[in-house]
């Protein structure tokens, strides 16, 4: 009997902590809170490919933008591409020890790369494709 009690509080603390996390970010993870304004990108991400007008040629490019901001449990969904060469593939290198989770860590402009929160701290990840060019993305994860 007592061992049912325990689970059973374990499952209501679980509940309380997930809608006690949703209940601070204002909207659910992945929404527009969590894409920098200044991007101009989608939640959806159906902007990916269409690159600036101000870009140079031959940079890599985000969805996200160069700069994160992302809460522990947060997502943020990017794309990457090279206004050079089109049929890029990317190779993400996560420098952030472990406290955001990427994945895939590969993929091509049509993939969607999951960031996610897991702990409070900051640092970056490299966006390379496979012919040299490269972005560093800075993360900031908050509570």
């Amino acid at each position: 009997m007592e061992l049912n009690r325990q689970i059973l509080r374990l499952v209501f603390g679980v509940a309380a902590l997930s809608l006690g996390l949703m209940a601070c970010h204002g909207s659910p993870s992945g929404g527009p809170a969590y894409m920098p304004a200044s991007t101009g990108a989608s939640a959806g991400g159906a902007n990916f490919g269409v690159t600036p007008a101000r870009e140079e040629r031959g940079e890599v490019t985000s969805s996200c933008g160069k700069h994160i901001h992302i809460i522990v449990g947060g997502l943020v969904r990017c794309h990457f591409w090279d206004a050079y060469y089109g049929h890029a593939k990317f190779t993400l290198d996560d420098h952030t020890n472990g406290l955001i989770l990427i994945s895939p860590k590969t993929g091509t402009r049509h993939t969607p790369f999951t960031i996610t929160g897991l702990l409070v701290g900051s640092g970056y990840f490299i966006a390379k494709d496979d012919i040299g060019h490269s972005l560093k993305v800075t993360v900031v994860v908050t509570l």
